[in-house]
């Protein structure tokens, strides 16, 4: 089987199988089975494959149509330009999250400053700012010893591991014996923000494979915001700031749980201008 006529029948069993970028995931997954790039299936599509390499390739094709994600399937995902390793245990980095990096880095005044990263799953944020700050402390936290292990893994990776503590336990409690309390300049977060009435709405690529720990809270999404906000009013200095995503229609919900302890600064919209991170200071 050429190259050609490998992709072409992988379009074809993706497109069947509903998926919503055949062309596409037929090329990555291709692409990962050879360790090659778009620009040499092109080159070379005439070229034929090894019966190991159809067979892989298929599979991997077949895993696809079952509704796995890519980036599982292929052990990875791009964020900030960099590689990140993930995991059914770990959600899949997105580009909108990369607001909330571009929102930290703004936070840093001093080599002093103490940042966290409140449910770091694949560890994307956290390692994308250990990456690109010195000196700062930075704290990852999250309820799943698996998602930390798929993060140390790549801070491993980018060779931040020294530069990044990783704690395991449920919001901001592990930081409780570190007598960190006033003295945090940043807290981001990713919480969980789907609600159990649209779970099962979900396309089923997340509904599926990417951890509910990660995706739900409660009935209306907003429980881990009602839990996080006062434990960030305790953790942060006077004038420090809370940097949280939020979901799709969110933006007034999630404002609205804010008191006069907050303000709210700024809410950053996506590249399709939808509303998607809040970035609040708190009072004093």
């Amino acid at each position: 089987m050429k190259i050609f006529e490998a992709l072409a029948r992988a379009t074809q069993l993706l497109h069947e199988k509903a998926s919503p970028t055949p062309k596409a995931d037929a090329e990555l997954l291709l692409n990962s089975t050879l360790g090659s790039d778009r620009s040499y299936l092109i080159s070379h599509s005439r070229d034929d494959l090894d019966s190991q390499h159809v067979s892989l390739f298929l599979s991997r094709v077949w895993e696809r149509g079952q509704g796995k994600p890519v980036q599982y399937i292929i052990g990875w995902q791009g964020f900030r330009g960099l590689k990140f390793k993930v995991t059914p245990d770990v959600l899949i980095p997105r580009p909108e999250s990369e607001l909330l990096v571009e929102e930290a880095l703004k936070c840093v005044q001093t080599a002093e400053t103490v940042l966290v990263d409140v449910g770091t799953g694949s560890g994307c944020i956290a390692i994308s700012l250990a990456v690109e700050l010195d000196g700062p402390k930075i704290f990852a936290i999250d309820l799943s010893a698996p998602a930390l292990e798929v993060a140390r893994a790549n801070a491993t990776r980018h060779q931040v591991l020294e530069k990044i503590r990783f704690l395991n336990g449920d919001l901001l409690s592990p930081l409780e014996p570190l007598s960190l309390n006033g003295k945090i300049e940043c807290i981001v977060a990713n919480p969980p923000y789907v609600s159990e009435r649209d779970f099962p709405n979900l396309q089923r690529e997340v509904r599926d494979w990417e951890p509910k720990l990660a995706l739900v809270a409660s009935h209306d999404g907003l429980s881990i915001y009602k839990r996080l906000l006062p434990q960030a009013l305790f953790f942060l200095k006077p004038g420090g700031h809370l940097i949280t995503e939020i979901g799709f229609n969110m933006e007034e919900r999630v404002s609205g749980l804010f008191g006069p302890e907050w303000e709210i600064k700024k809410i950053r919209t996506d590249l399709n201008g939808i509303p998607r991170v809040i970035v609040a200071r708190k009072a004093g």
